[in-house]
């Protein structure tokens, strides 16, 4: 039964009863005529089952991600920028990465450990330091990192993990629940795992696109 229908009969339902209860007669033999036009839907219906399966969107994101690397690894390689500059590069995104962690800790986010000694919790001028150093470390490179940061973005937003899905279940499944939410799902037969299916599908399209047009 979809969720409309019910809703719809447990709506008639109830007028059904406040119909009962001091209504008109005619009032009456309408809400039972749709009443038992919406059962007799529902009854051809009940044959019918819904075409769902499975899918773990982590390990789909995750082939997403690695795909996306990887791609900016060739252009990174295809610049053939000086080692001084990579470095300068190299040393920008770490301190970009330490301040993300202070800015976390300021937040309240309990990050795990690093290895070293214990540090004491960042506090905001903490912070304040860092953004500084950090603005000083990507002024010389900052048009290297906003272009990489343009060509990481069209990448990730190359493949959208739920239109990906979409496109691959089309005609095969009207619903794809995430394998990590399993657990909440309850089925009489044996439902698909499709992930690996949905994995092979994403690396087709890339191969197909990474190909030189004729």
């Amino acid at each position: 039964m979809r969720t409309e229908d019910l809703r719809r009969y447990l709506s008639l339902t109830a007028c059904l009863i406040l119909v009962g209860c001091g209504r008109q007669a005619e009032s009456h033999r309408e809400v039972l005529g749709e009443l038992k036009a919406i059962r007799s839907e529902l009854a051809s219906r009940q044959g019918t089952s819904v075409r769902w399966a499975f899918a773990n969107k982590r390990e789909i994101e995750t082939a997403i991600f690695q795909w996306s690397r990887d791609k900016m690894e060739e252009i990174k390689t295809a610049e053939a920028l000086s080692p001084e500059v990579e470095e300068k590069i190299r040393q920008y995104e770490a301190l970009q990465t330490e301040l993300m962690h202070k800015q976390m800790e300021t937040r309240g986010f309990r990050l795990p450990p690093r290895m070293g000694a214990a540090e004491p919790p960042a506090t905001d001028k903490d912070v304040e330091a860092l953004s500084q150093r950090v603005a000083e470390a990507r002024a010389p490179i900052a048009v290297i990192v906003e272009r990489r940061s343009r060509q990481a973005a069209r990448f990730r937003d190359q493949y959208p993990l739920d239109r990906l899905i979409a496109e691959y279940v089309k005609d095969r499944y009207e619903l794809v629940v995430d394998s990590n939410e399993k657990v909440l799902y309850r089925s009489a037969g044996e439902v698909p795992d499709i992930t690996e299916g949905i994995i092979a599908f994403l690396k087709g399209k890339q191969s197909h696109e990474a190909q030189p047009d004729h």
